[in-house]
């Protein structure tokens, strides 16, 4: 399997969530942070990140992946009407990498910090206000 596509995932896509399986055959870097900042809402338990607010680097883990299994990726998430893949640069174990990351700019809840494994904490969680 020829992996040339690196993925950066953030919620239900990393080890320990329900659609990890997805990844089973692909090469993990590690886990790390995006360059920049963005927003990262919950609705109905799943995580979004939106493009349009600065606010903390989101946290994730980066993968390599073949195309046969970015096409799954981009299925799962409803590429591009649902969720839109862009490239983004991330951080893992100090170096910086151009990667694909899953956007969506949706109404919910605004977690305090980038990382989905803290959404369990009513203390994560910020009611909205735009």
């Amino acid at each position: 399997m020829e992996q040339k596509h690196l993925v950066f995932v953030y919620g239900t896509l990393r080890r320990g969530h329900s659609n990890h399986h997805l990844l089973k055959e692909a090469c993990c870097y590690g886990t790390g942070s995006t360059e920049a900042g963005f927003a990262m809402y919950l609705i109905g338990g799943y995580p979004y990140v939106t493009g349009l607010e600065a606010r903390y680097p989101i946290v994730g883990e980066l993968y390599a992946v073949d195309d046969d299994t970015l096409k799954t990726l981009d299925s799962m998430e409803g590429h591009p009407r649902y969720y839109e893949r862009r490239e983004i640069t991330v951080i893992v174990g100090g170096e910086r990498h151009v990667a694909w990351m899953y956007f969506r700019d949706p109404q919910g809840v605004l977690l305090q910090s980038g990382d989905y494994n803290e959404a369990n904490n009513d203390k994560a969680r910020v009611p909205v206000t735009r």
